[in-house]
């Protein structure tokens, strides 16, 4: 398990203000606006709870960061840019979402 950093904490007390902004801005909308939000609202937790499984990156967690309240905003319109939104996010996706270029690194078994 990876050890959290100072800046990994930071990113995830900013995705958390972030993340109660956006659902007390949705709890203020009357019940027909929230029905129509409902894909927004489960893709907003979503993008949260992926990214903070990737904030062990510190590159991740520094534009996060960076982002602040305009995090998932930011992240929100990237995904719906693409037109579609996946269920099993990877550390690249995270980092497209953000802004950030993808990385090529993979992991291989040592043979």
């Amino acid at each position: 398990m990876a050890s959290t950093t100072t800046l990994s904490a930071q990113g995830e007390q900013v995705l958390d203000q972030a993340y109660e902004q956006f659902k007390q801005t949705q709890l203020k909308l009357d019940k027909t606006q929230l029905f129509t939000n409902a894909s927004q609202i489960f893709t907003m937790g979503e993008l949260v709870t992926v990214a903070r499984q990737y904030l062990f990156d510190d590159e991740i967690a520094q534009r996060v960061i960076e982002l602040d309240k305009q995090v998932l905003t930011t992240m929100y319109k990237q995904a719906m840019q693409a037109e579609f939104l996946k269920l099993n996010f990877t550390g690249n996706d995270i980092r497209w979402l953000l802004g950030l270029p993808r990385t090529n690194r993979r992991q291989r078994a040592a043979k």
